[in-house]
C-alpha cells in the first residue's frame, strides 16, 4: 500500500505528518526492516504508515505499545487500520501505566533480540525513555535502528501540558529541559554499541553496531542533515555500509 492512501485516511490526526510518514516508510523499505517496535501510537497514525510500508514490501509485523486510554481515542488504532485493511501487519498492545512493563514481559518471555527497528514517541521524559532505550537495546538486533521523535520537546513548550498542575509543580530545569535530547546525548551517543547518529527535523537516529564477525564498525559521529540533503539518501548510504 502506498502512503498516499494512508494519508487520505489519517489526514488531520496527530501525531505524524505526511512528510514524516514518507521518511519513516522509506526507512523501513530501504533497510528491509520486517520486525518493528513502536513505543507510543496515540490514534495510530504512525502505525498506519509503518504498516503500509510492511504491506508494500510484502510482509512483516509491527508491535506497538501505548496506554489503555488509547482504546478510547476517536478514531482509535483499530479503526484506522481497519479502514486501510492493514490489521494483519500490526499487533497493538495496551498497558495500564507504561510501555516499560510490556518490554519487561518481552524480556521475560524471550531475552533474545527480535526487532529490526524501533520508533519511540511516547513519554518524552528522562525517567521513562531513558530506561526504555536500555530495554529496547536488549531487544534490537545488530544492524537495527532506533528513531526518537520530539528531540527538542519540553514540558514548558507543550501546548497541552504546560499549564497543568503537574507540570507547573515541576522543578524549572525538569520543566524546561528537552529530555529526549538528554536520553540521546547521554545514553545513546555514548553507548559503545551504537553509531551512525543523525538528526533532522526533530528526529534523532542511531544504529546498533554489529559485533565481531559482522560488518565493519560504523562511524560514531553525528550526521546533521540539512534540508538540501535527503535524510533517506544519507541513511541508505549507512544501511549499505552496514550490509557490506
Amino acid at each position: 500500500m502506498k502512503i498516499d492512501q494512508v494519508h487520505t485516511v489519517v489526514d488531520g490526526l496527530c501525531c505524524m505528518s505526511f512528510e514524516q510518514g514518507r521518511v519513516i516508510s522509506d526507512l523501513v523499505l530501504e533497510n528491509r526492516f520486517r520486525d518493528l517496535l513502536e513505543l507510543g501510537f496515540n490514534h495510530g497514525v504512525s502505525s498506519c504508515y509503518l504498516a503500509a510500508a510492511l504491506d508494500e514490501q510484502g510482509g512483516g509485523l509491527l508491535t506497538t505499545i501505548d496506554l489503555e486510554e488509547a482504546r478510547t481515542r476517536s478514531p482509535n488504532i483499530g479503526e484506522l487500520l481497519g479502514r486501510l485493511g492493514l490489521e494483519r501487519y500490526v499487533k497493538p498492545c495496551f498497558e495500564p501505566t507504561s510501555y516499560l512493563w510490556r518490554l519487561m514481559r518481552m524480556l521475560e518471555e524471550d531475552p533474545s533480540p527480535r526487532f529490526d527497528f524501533c520508533y519511540i514517541d511516547g513519554a518524552h521524559d528522562w525517567f521513562c525513555d531513558g530506561f526504555a532505550f536500555l530495554l529496547v537495546d536488549r531487544l534490537l538486533r545488530p544492524g537495527g535502528m532506533i528513531v526518537f521523535d520530539d528531540l527538542d520537546w519540553s514540558y514548558a513548550t507543550s501546548r497541552t501540558l504546560k499549564a497543568t498542575e503537574r507540570v507547573l509543580n515541576m522543578p524549572a530545569d525538569e520543566r524546561e529541559l528537552p529530555q529526549v535530547r538528554k536520553v540521546y546525548e547521554l545514553l545513546v551517543k555514548t553507548h559503545p554499541g551504537y553509531g551512525d547518529f543523525a538528526e533532522k527535523d526533530g528526529w534523532a537516529y542511531a544504529r546498533k553496531l554489529r559485533g565481531e564477525g559482522g560488518a565493519a564498525p560504523l562511524r560514531s559521529e553525528t550526521v546533521y542533515v540539512d534540508r538540501e540533503v535527503g535524510l533517506g539518501a544519507a541513511l541508505l548510504r549507512m544501511a549499505r555500509r552496514v550490509a557490506r
